[in-house]
């Protein structure tokens, strides 16, 4: 007697889940183009053309990560907590565009106490549709950079705050043009104050790391408010 064969991830392929799984790992993961894993298979005594490598790759999306995709966006629209990013890419040979274009891939993740769940968009343009269309009908806080379709999507549900990295440098480029730390102090400059307290703030993050995500946030909600109230009584 005989088990039935299971069923291969690509129908008529000889490809197996495992073969799969290490071409994806080297081509996205470990970042080896097709030809060098076609080599590496080649001197292992495999005969695999980089060609049947690039349609599994297309199929293995099609049928079965598009729909990891989908449920992770799920997930993370379940969170309220989202950080949103974007950053530019170049696709050669892609249909009706020339190489020299700069694409965007879009990156939406959930907050550091959350499940991680990180979801990759990639999108020809900096749009705001993007950010809209992939947060219509959600609500919550969303981090961002000063991106200001960020801030203008429409969605009176969605509370926005900027990341403090990106807010820390326009009061420390204040402090520079002021003429430095030390001319700001004597001045009583409310950027070098604003600076320091973001300063602090990053410094007790990692303090209370090990306490748990939870006693992060109120932390951070405390400083944050703490910054706000001095900012505002100026």
């Amino acid at each position: 007697m005989r088990a039935p064969q299971p069923e291969p991830p690509i129908p008529g392929s000889f490809a197996t889940p495992s073969l799969l799984a290490w071409i994806v790992n080297g081509k996205y993961v470990m970042s080896l183009p097709l030809y060098r894993i076609e080599t590496d298979l080649k001197a292992c005594g495999a005969t695999i053309s980089r060609q049947d490598m690039a349609n599994w790759m297309m199929n293995v999306h099609a049928r079965w990560l598009a729909k990891v995709h989908e449920r992770m966006k799920v997930e993370l629209l379940s969170h309220v907590r989202i950080h949103a990013d974007e950053t530019t890419v170049q696709v050669l040979k892609e249909p009706n565009r020339e190489a020299k274009k700069k694409s965007r891939m879009w990156l939406f993740c959930s907050a550091r106490c959350d499940v991680p769940v990180y979801v990759f968009e990639y999108h020809e343009t900096r749009r705001k549709g993007v950010a809209q269309e992939f947060l219509a009908g959600w609500s919550g806080t969303l981090t961002t950079d000063g991106y200001k379709p960020y801030f203008n999507l429409g969605n009176p549900n969605i509370a926005n705050t900027a990341c403090l990295v990106h807010v820390r440098r326009y009061f420390a480029q204040i402090v520079k043009i002021a003429g430095g730390g030390a001319k700001a102090a004597s001045a009583a400059s409310v950027a070098l104050e604003a600076r320091r307290r973001i300063d602090a703030m990053f410094q007790g993050r990692l303090q209370v790391r090990r306490h748990g995500a939870g006693c992060q946030d109120v932390c951070v909600q405390l400083v944050v408010a703490g910054l706000v109230t001095m900012i505002f009584r100026v």
